[in-house]
């Protein structure tokens, strides 16, 4: 898919993971937003975004930034990131 990326994000208060496309030419807080409504509608509304959450690499811990551009970050096919 030609301008996405392939990622699975794994959602520890909820104990579920989900595999998603995200768009790579979007701001990290953009893709977030996504992510948050994609978990919570297949999740039937067992999770609910606080307007607390954060993205972070699931290999390194580290915490992804919200005004960086996804094709520009660490995040590339594949990756694992954790949304907690």
């Amino acid at each position: 898919m030609n301008g996405k990326i392939y990622v699975i994000v794994s959602v520890p208060l909820i104990e579920q993971e989900f595999d998603m496309y995200i768009p790579s030419s979007k701001k990290i807080g953009s893709i977030k937003q996504l992510i948050i409504q994609i978990v919570e509608e297949r999740s039937d509304f067992n999770f609910v975004d606080d307007g607390c959450k954060h993205l972070y690499d699931k290999i390194t811990g580290d915490m992804m930034d919200d005004n960086e551009f996804v094709k520009f970050s660490k995040i590339k096919n594949g990756s694992r990131l954790i949304l907690y």
